[in-house]
């Protein structure tokens, strides 16, 4: 039975060279993922990995599913603490011990014993008056539990199980929880601060008194009240600007943009753009301004000794002027220094909506230049302003048409514009000549990526099937641009997404293949499936899925909205492409096979070219997506 499977993957290596490869020192069984020792919190894991061809293999004398190709996958439950799995093959003595642990919740804590730990808040905090400041403990249950903060004592309340905010995790786009908790033992309170608090890195003292005693314990963060306002710059182009500490990213800013900081959460800066508008941005991508230097922020986050002498940014809007420029159309705002921005894109009605802070408006005069171009590839109809709130100005470019094709923001000294990129040349032939499109293999060097079930590395099927979009985009007449050419390079984020934009791609497609985290099914979920970030680039993201699920016969696993680097990039259409699952047996099989990838390729370029050749005119299905652009 050896033999012949030998000579059978002989043969069948003849077919598929990558699975030929790595039967080369070929172990009757393989298991690729879990290592044994792995610690693992969700409450199962999957066994991925390779056997001999037609093996009956078992897992603790459970029968484990094997493909044709001798790829497997099975899912195993786990108890808190050692694991242990024994894969078996039935017809030889070949066997695989696994030990996994799976990582256990927090040891509850008892009504005999004092404890009081998990104290929060744990970072540094700087608070105004009508700040929020929420505290939580884990202590003795049936306790009383205060904190004084200041001159102020709270009592923190025992949260009621139909209450309690579970420890929610999101993997994958669902949520599960790590643990259960002991309610018992969870406290919570809040302390809303005013104008009479005056804290400096005040540390709050939890107190627990139970029917056993009682103790004290200092947070090991501080709170402190900011008494002035104080003024930085940002750092770098982009910079990172998010919704919440470390939370959700909003429009980056280009450097040199001042901002007024009223607050901070551990090294993330609160900065107020206008009344009730905050943002978050990193103190390592600031610098602090005053009216005699500009230094990176103290350390210490004592900003009483820097803030006395700060000039709020502030301009005037006089005038909006539409020019024409090798991108498109911009449409530039004077202003006399940087102010922050935010952008968002609607398709209905298709627009972009520019929010300027700290800008009083005085605009008597929008200005546009006679066209010198091709008229036909103008994207932009006409531009609107209005004072929508405060401190807020906000102009809205309308557009033409249904489809956007991508925006930059930037400054030009003190000038503010937004560009609006032209249409790309669409040929009625379906023609891709004049199209220029970036085509990024996901991974790379180091960067593996995920594992398939024979242990190849997701950066070398992702490689090797865009390697296969190029030279296909190619024959249709495109210009492609590869964010790398071999396996040992490995680009980071930022730099893929800077090659499309500093060749002006017109659109950038990044060639993925997926997996799973923990606690799911490899056998039930897997499939083709696409993502996107912006709005504008929806419409490619269901064409290029639907093409590429139509050829592969995957699953669809719908068009999703994800937060990744890739999808980011507003400069043009960008859409991240899961082709298949490498830990799904079956579709890894397909995967590592040449004329598979060569399908799939083709699928991809005809999903392109059939995107540019619908009408703008034409509606298209969207799944799993909105129109409001982060």
């Amino acid at each position: 039975m050896f033999i012949f499977n030998l000579i059978i993957l002989f043969f069948y290596g003849l077919l598929n060279p990558a699975l030929a490869q790595d039967y080369s020192n070929f172990c009757p069984i393989k298991v690729v993922y879990p290592r044994t020792g792995s610690v693992i919190e969700a409450s199962s894991t999957f066994l991925v990995g390779q056997t001999d061809i037609g093996a009956k293999l078992t897992c603790n004398n459970e029968i484990v599913r094997v493909n044709k190709a001798g790829f497997f996958a099975h899912v195993v439950p786990l108890h808190y603490g050692s694991n242990h799995f024994l894969l078996a093959n039935s017809e030889k003595s070949d066997n695989v011990d696994l030990t996994i642990l799976r990582k256990a919740p927090p040891k509850p804590i008892g009504a005999d014993e004092l404890k009081l730990e998990d104290l929060k808040p744990n970072q540094n905090l700087g608070v105004t008056a009508g700040d929020i400041i929420n505290f939580s403990a884990r202590a003795t249950p049936h306790s009383t539990v205060t904190v004084q903060l200041g001159p102020h004592s709270l009592r923190l309340m025992a949260i009621q199980k139909n209450h309690q905010a579970p420890n929610v995790d999101v993997a994958y786009g669902k949520t599960f929880r790590r643990f259960d908790t002991n309610d018992s033992e969870c406290y919570k309170g809040s302390y809303r601060v005013t104008a009479d608090d005056h804290f400096f890195s005040t540390h709050p003292q939890f107190k627990l008194i139970s029917s056993i005693g009682g103790l004290s314990e200092n947070s090991k963060a501080t709170i402190s009240t900011v008494e002035s306002l104080f003024v930085a710059r940002t750092a770098k182009n982009p910079t990172v600007v998010r919704l919440g500490p470390g939370l959700a990213r909003t429009t980056p800013l280009v450097d040199g943009v001042k901002v007024i900081i009223d607050g901070w959460s551990g090294d993330n800066m609160r900065c107020l753009y206008a009344t009730n508008h905050h943002v978050w941005i990193n103190k390592s991508e600031l610098v602090m301004e005053s009216l005699t230097q500009t230094t990176t922020l103290p350390s210490d986050l004592n900003m009483r000794k820097h803030n006395t002498d700060i000039i709020a940014p502030q301009a005037v809007a006089q005038t909006i002027n539409i020019i024409e420029d090798s991108y498109g159309e911009k449409i530039c705002l004077p202003l006399t220094e940087r102010l922050p921005y935010q952008i968002e894109q609607k398709l209905n009605p298709n627009c972009l909506i520019l929010k300027v802070y700290g800008v009083a408006p005085d605009t008597d005069w929008i200005t546009s230049e006679p066209k010198t171009g091709n008229e036909s590839k103008s994207n932009l109809d006409h531009v609107s302003w209005r004072q929508s709130e405060d401190n807020i100005y906000e102009i809205t470019a309308y557009l033409t048409g249904r489809r956007q094709w991508g925006y930059n923001a930037y400054y030009d000294g003190t000038n503010l514009c937004l560009g609006i990129k032209e249409r790309p040349n669409i040929s009625s032939t379906g023609s891709l000549n004049g199209i220029k499109i970036c085509v990024d293999p996901g991974h790379g060097g180091n960067e593996k990526g995920s594992i398939g079930c024979s242990g190849l590395p997701e950066s070398q099927v992702n490689l090797e099937i865009a390697s296969k979009v190029k030279t296909c985009l190619e024959s249709m007449g495109a210009t492609v641009i590869m964010t790398r050419i071999s396996q040992n390079e490995n680009p980071s984020l930022s730099e893929r997404v800077r090659i499309a934009t500093d060749n002006k791609a017109d659109f950038l497609i990044s060639i993925h293949n997926n997996a799973l985290p923990d606690g799911r099914d490899p056998w039930k979920e897997h499939g083709t499936s696409s993502y996107w970030y912006h709005p504008q680039s929806i419409e490619l993201a269901n064409y290029l899925k639907n093409s590429v699920k139509m050829a592969g016969n995957f699953l669809d696993l719908g068009t999703r909205y994800q937060n990744l680097a890739l999808a980011r990039g507003p400069a043009m259409p960008s859409v991240l492409l899961e082709i298949g699952f490498m830990i799904n047996p079956d579709e890894f099989t397909q995967l590592i096979d040449p004329q598979f990838q060569s399908k799939i390729a083709q699928a991809v370029a005809e999903g392109l070219k059939t995107y540019l050749t619908a009408s703008e005119h034409a509606t298209t299905k969207t799944d799993d997506s909105t129109q409001q652009s982060p």
